[in-house]
């Protein structure tokens, strides 16, 4: 989980680069957004918690999950940020893997039949998003770059 969430702390660096900074402005719609994710995943920590109470070790996971979901959901909130489709829908898909993934670990709910590919393939498909997004805004940055320098 470690190594999990020094990547999420890396994302959220990433997400703060100047690449995009330009597409940063105010609207009360993202504002809900902001709230609707701190919300939500803090009301899945809530749920969580009397199982993590009952885990093998909930002096460890109590706090260890609770860290984690506040980097994850820093993650999140910084990629909606962004403004950029696919790096947003990236970082809500990684919210959507982490949760399936922490309902199971924790016997939340049955164990689903196909749960570690759903866990999978989310998480691969939060990587490509968040990737491919990465690589659109850097693209568009150097577009922008060359524009002014042609209009100079």
């Amino acid at each position: 989980m470690g190594f999990f969430a020094l990547a999420h702390l890396l994302y959220s660096f990433s997400f703060l680069s100047s690449r995009y900074s330009l597409h940063t402005y105010s609207s009360f719609g993202i504002y809900i957004l902001y709230l609707l994710l701190w919300g939500v995943t803090g009301g899945a920590y809530v749920y969580l918690l009397p199982f993590l109470q009952n885990s093998p070790d909930p002096g460890v996971f109590v706090p260890a999950v609770g860290g984690y979901t506040f980097l994850i959901v820093v993650m999140a909130t910084l990629g909606a940020r962004t403004r950029h489709m696919l790096v947003m829908l990236g970082g809500l898909v990684f919210l959507a893997s982490d949760l399936t993934l922490a309902l199971q670990h924790f016997k939340v709910i049955e164990s689903l039949e196909h749960g570690r590919h759903i866990v999978m393939t989310t998480y691969y498909l939060a990587q490509l998003l968040i990737a491919v997004g990465d690589v659109k805004a850097k693209l568009e940055e150097e577009a922008d770059e060359l524009r002014k320098w042609k209009r100079s």
